[in-house]
């Protein structure tokens, strides 16, 4: 599990010094306040358990190279009701993506695994000889399914249902526009609260609206198509013809090293985004940008869907009439949507989760009435008002603030819930797939389910784990305002969960 890195021997050494002066008593660890319907955790764990994996904990936090930085652990066994290791437990920390694990567990008790999110098409106007004298209006409420990621390769065969009912009324022509309805499920900005100005143009850091195709981002591909001294080939994907791109992009001689390239998202009169840089002939590269508007976008993947279908749509611009329902498309479940969410640690799903929260329940879908369903659920799984402070749903912002208690006591909420399988099994799995699918395969590999977390200064892991004799425990380790690499905050964090994943009861 250890290189041969000098830092990480360092890292053992120092550790296994520290357990060996782990032989005194250790006075009790503090344990997580719970209230309501949570348990309550104490340190009545044989001492032959307890000492040696607090020591660890011990040694490791306080390691040189983490003096000027905050760690959070808690480790519990809940069957037990005991703690087995605690550092900083009830202080507020940045959980980064950790905060998903709140998103999820809230969203499965508050709307439950069957629920789905509804789009409905509805056109204004007559069909005469084939043709709508009308438009195509979309009324969304947020369904994040409409990507690759969820489709498969070619996204806009979600659209087959819309295609088949403007077919089956004999439609063949849409003399008006496709558009989004006036009603706007998400009000407000499409961005989360405390967003960082160079995560915007980020795939990550992507808006969201209550139309949303491909998670609100595109995938761009550069190519010096072309002799020196004239313009690069753009094109985008899945969508060949949005968002608009205006490039700058020109070509250099062959061989003259790797692209140059910048981007951002354009506020023009016409949302897009603007590429500039250089790029060597007959080299290529493909990244993928957040989309300057995600109405426009999903509006374009319509109508490309329609054009393809051979539905032709003008785009006149025509007196309002009453609307008429074509079709209403249901999205997957949110059991089976959970997964895209929590193994790759996508951001937009989240915080279309936190909006859904605040529509479904308050009636209005805007982050703060998201974070009063948030809250007003932590409160009744027995989290303190102290012990979280939540301002979006992915964990993006640099405002949220968890301490390890608040996460044990969501994560041991849903070991009781009926939900308990669906919210695990969506987590990355150690060795297997998501996040950690290269990290712990030696000693963790299909033992431990978790959700990582990474943002600048801030790294976390917390979720399940089962040890050798099959015990089910909780753990959450939390490290922010580090300076060191990120490797070795890592390598700390997996020393305390192999430990974990080795470990047996004591004998009575």
């Amino acid at each position: 599990m250890i290189s041969s890195a000098p830092w990480q021997w360092t890292l053992l050494a120092t550790v296994l010094v520290g357990c060996a002066r782990a032989g005194a008593p250790l006075a009790p660890a503090p344990t997580p306040t719970a209230g309501g319907a949570a348990v309550a955790f104490n340190a009545a764990v044989t001492q032959p358990q307890r000492a040696p994996l607090q020591a660890l904990v011990d040694s490791l936090t306080q390691l040189p190279q983490f003096a000027n930085m905050h760690w959070g652990v808690l480790i519990v066994a809940p069957e037990r009701g005991d703690t087995l290791a605690t550092h900083n437990a009830d202080r507020l920390v940045m959980p980064a993506s950790n905060m998903k694990l709140i998103t999820a567990a809230v969203s499965l008790a508050q709307l439950g695994p069957a629920y789905r999110w509804t789009t409905t098409f509805t056109r204004t106007g007559a069909i005469v000889d084939g043709t709508l004298r009308g438009d195509l209006v979309i009324e969304g409420r947020g369904d994040p399914s409409i990507s690759t990621a969820m489709r498969g390769a070619d996204p806009l065969r979600a659209f087959a249902p819309l295609v088949a009912a403007l077919q089956a009324a004999g439609i063949r022509r849409i003399e008006g526009r496709v558009r989004a309805s006036a009603t706007r499920a998400f009000p407000g900005s499409p961005l989360g609260f405390g967003w960082e100005w160079d995560d915007l143009n980020e795939d990550y850091g992507a808006g969201v609206a209550e139309l949303l195709f491909e998670e609100g981002f595109t995938t761009l591909h550069v190519a010096g198509c072309t002799r020196a001294g004239r313009a690069a080939c753009v094109t985008t994907s899945p969508l060949r013809g949005a968002p608009v791109i205006r490039s700058s992009v020109t070509v250099r001689s062959a061989g003259t090293g790797e692209p140059l390239l910048t981007w951002w998202r354009d506020s023009a009169a016409v949302p897009g985004i603007t590429i500039h840089g250089t790029i060597a002939a007959g080299d290529s590269t493909t990244f993928t940008a957040a989309q300057p508007d995600a109405r426009v976008t999903y509006i374009a993947a319509v109508t490309e869907a329609l054009t393809r279908a051979g539905i032709r749509v003008r785009g006149a611009r025509l007196p309002a009439t009453r609307a008429i329902t074509v079709t209403v498309h249901l999205s997957p479940t949110l059991a089976e949507m959970l997964p895209a969410l929590q193994k790759p640690s996508q951001n937009q799903i989240a915080e279309v989760l936190f909006r859904t929260l605040g529509l479904e329940k308050t009636g209005v879908g805007s982050p703060d009435s998201g974070r009063v369903v948030v809250e007003r659920q932590l409160k009744q799984w027995g989290v303190r008002d102290e012990g979280r402070a939540i301002r979006d749903g992915s964990g993006l912002s640099r405002h949220d603030y968890l301490t390890p208690s608040t996460i044990i006591q969501v994560l041991d909420a849903m070991r009781r819930a009926p939900t308990f399988t669906v919210y695990r099994e969506a987590l990355p799995l150690a060795g297997v797939d998501g996040t950690l699918r290269t990290r712990m395969q030696a000693f963790a590999q299909g033992r431990v389910q978790a959700k990582t977390g990474t943002i600048d200064k801030a790294r976390a892991l917390s979720g399940y784990v089962t040890t050798a004799d099959g015990e089910l425990l909780l753990f959450s380790i939390i490290a922010n305002n580090f300076t060191v690499p990120t490797r070795q905050v890592d390598a700390a964090t997996e020393v305390i969960v192999e430990r974990l994943v080795k470990l047996q009861r004591a004998a009575p």
